[in-house]
């Protein structure tokens, strides 16, 4: 992504925050990025699109400052660090600006990827947790016969901490919370030193 994009984004998740996306126009958003109207349609066609592209690249920032303060912590194998990224995850996406502006103001723009498809922010989660996924199952502290399906299902488990986080800590410290998603995704990964049976005995 040039600098000229990055400013350009910057712009649209500006207007986004003080004014939602139904209030932003191109205009506003030309004149935070110092370009012309004209050059906004042209990078993104219509204000949805640059909304989503801005949250892309927000998504992006906080998947690599996961990545960063995951390897800060050397976690021990595997399953370790699919723990640490999703409780990163879930803390860097809760507080992020663009988030919580989209959920206040225009939660209907991402409800399509809440319920019926897979965006782009997403399946850069999905990569990770997966590719993660498999180095927990290779150093046998993971339990996973489809990483990308539990992947997946760690990312729709992982959602709602994500959307839910205000009622959450309207109770809770954000830290207790946090605590509760990692031991979640700890006891869905750990592999079991023995089967139960359908009834719940141990064999």
């Amino acid at each position: 992504m040039t600098s000229h994009d990055d400013a350009l984004l910057a712009a649209v998740r500006d207007e986004v925050l003080d004014y939602g996306v139904r209030r932003a126009t191109a205009t506003s958003i030309a004149q935070r990025a110092g370009v012309s109207r004209v050059t906004v349609h042209r990078r993104g066609g219509t204000i949805r699109q640059l909304v989503l592209d801005a949250l892309v690249a927000e998504f992006t920032r906080a998947m690599e400052d996961c990545a960063t303060r995951v390897a800060a912590k050397r976690p021990r194998d595997g399953r370790e660090a699919v723990v640490e990224m999703a409780g990163t995850l879930v803390d860097a996406l809760s507080q992020a600006p663009l988030v919580g502006a989209l959920l206040k103001h225009d939660p209907d723009l991402l409800l399509p990827y809440l319920v019926d498809r897979c965006g782009r922010s997403q399946l850069l989660a999905l990569d990770s947790l997966s590719a993660a996924l498999r180095a927990g199952v290779a150093d046998g502290s993971i339990v996973a016969p489809d990483p990308e399906l539990t992947a997946r299902v760690l990312l729709q488990a992982m959602t709602p901490f994500v959307v839910g986080m205000r009622i959450l800590t309207a109770d809770h410290e954000r830290a207790a919370v946090l605590a509760e998603v990692r031991r979640l995704v700890e006891s869905y990964l750990a592999p079991r030193s023995r089967q139960e049976s359908p009834g719940g005995e141990q064999r």
